[in-house]
């Protein structure tokens, strides 16, 4: 056979008996197709305190988790909890890493757990200025403090601070807790605004901004709280020096993004919605005092 014609036919003969063997061979499973490698391996936990009802917090905090992811290299999860103090033991444990806590829970972690402050939201003002409202119905008769002796009276947990604020403002005004005809902790701040509103309680002790959204529904704050530091985002003694240097870089631009229009903070809770300034144990001087102070008498 002439050579020039012999070739072709045998590579025409050799590509054509592949391929059928590729196409008759349908016991071979076709491969999966191979993911590629998550560069985020580590996931950092973050627990808020139960300020309020898991699904507020879920709602207002996610959007700042998934911020967080974004601009770390580290996955970041939401670790609700039970309690203010589950927070705490979370942390002290090693459950978490971050955390919001409030003016009390943070006194008593940096005591006991060496928990650090390491970041302040802002309010709209651009500073960490934070007050609780002592409220009552919108129709309420009450108009100042000194009658609140003989009414009933909520406040959220007894490890919230602005329980302790409530007792202090209380005391101010000259009334003490045994001059009222009950008063009990609650969960959440916004179940104290529920109750208040529905008439279950004469009055009740809330944070500003929980109070401030009630106002509409028929609540009316009788008395504001002196300026106290608002809620602090701490990292747990066992992280790192460059983790934490590496998140708080991430929560101290934030204000700038949004200054900038680069991202919406909308639906956001609104504590952490303006973004953060850089915190630091000093600043709870006055809380520590007044905390003092109280526990000292009861």
């Amino acid at each position: 056979m002439n050579p020039k014609i012999f070739l072709p036919v045998l590579l025409f003969l050799l590509c054509f008996g592949i391929s059928y063997v590729f196409i008759m061979d349908i016991e071979t499973p076709i491969p999966e197709p191979t993911p590629k490698a998550d560069k985020k391996t580590e996931t950092i936990y973050f627990g808020v305190i139960s300020r309020y009802s898991p699904r507020s917090i879920v709602s207002g905090y996610q959007p700042l988790m998934e911020y967080l992811t974004n601009n770390t290299p580290y996955n970041f999860k939401l670790k609700l909890s039970r309690n203010y103090l589950e927070t705490v033991d979370q942390l002290a444990g090693g459950r978490i890493d971050f955390a919001s806590l409030g003016n009390y829970t943070y006194i008593h972690a940096h005591k006991n757990h060496g928990v650090r402050c390491i970041a302040m939201p802002i309010n709209d003002d651009g500073n960490i200025e934070n007050y609780d409202d002592i409220i009552v119905p919108q129709n309420s008769d009450i108009e100042n403090l000194v009658e609140l002796a003989g009414k009933s009276f909520a406040f959220a947990s007894k490890q919230s601070f602005s329980s302790w604020m409530g007792i202090w403002m209380l005391k101010q005004a000259g009334v003490e807790l045994s001059d009222l005809s009950h008063y009990e902790n609650l969960s959440y701040h916004d179940l104290v605004a529920e109750k208040v509103l529905r008439g279950d309680f004469d009055a009740g002790m809330v944070k500003s901004v929980v109070a401030q959204s009630y106002e509409e529904s028929g609540i009316r704050i009788l008395a504001r709280s002196p300026a106290i530091p608002s809620v602090p985002l701490v990292a747990a003694s066992h992280v790192d020096t460059s983790r934490i240097r590496i998140v708080q870089a991430a929560l101290l631009k934030l204000s700038s993004l949004i200054e900038n229009g680069d991202i919406s903070t909308s639906g956001w809770d609104t504590e952490v919605a303006n973004g953060f300034v850089a915190g630091h144990d000093s600043l709870f001087t006055f809380p520590r005092q007044l905390l003092d102070d109280i526990e000292q008498e009861m």
